[in-house]
């Protein structure tokens, strides 16, 4: 329940730093969140040990790459549908939000089993 909870927290965080970089080109904007999403990356690998030493957190290399291969896939499809909103809808950046929003918190945990070497997705 916890995974769940915590992706749609980063659900919710990646969503709002997409809506409140709307004011900028799309492609500038995909980068800032490329680097706010890797460096958070980076910096939960380098705490990752402590944390294991500890015993609240597993650590897992496969899991961190896989994270952050899909963290680099999302920000690709984010800009692809800015792109594909903008075509329609005047605030694409809203809608891109929203799908960034959704497709973390319902994708995330799915992910994070399958790379965590099949611990089940968590349910609701």
């Amino acid at each position: 329940m916890s995974v769940l909870y915590a992706y749609a927290a980063a659900g919710a965080a990646v969503g709002a730093v997409w809506a409140f970089g709307a004011d900028m080109p799309a492609w500038e904007h995909a980068l800032r969140v490329l680097v706010i999403v890797l460096c958070v990356s980076v910096a939960g690998r380098l705490i990752a040990p402590r944390l294991a030493r500890t015993g609240r957190a597993p650590l897992d290399r496969g899991l961190f790459l896989g994270l952050v291969a899909a963290k680099v896939l999302l920000v690709a499809v984010a800009l692809l549908v800015d792109w594909a909103a903008g075509l329609w809808f005047s605030e694409p950046a809203l809608i891109t939000a929203g799908f960034l929003f959704v497709l973390v918190t319902l994708g995330g945990p799915v992910l994070h089993g399958r790379l965590a070497n099949g611990v089940p997705r968590p349910s609701c």
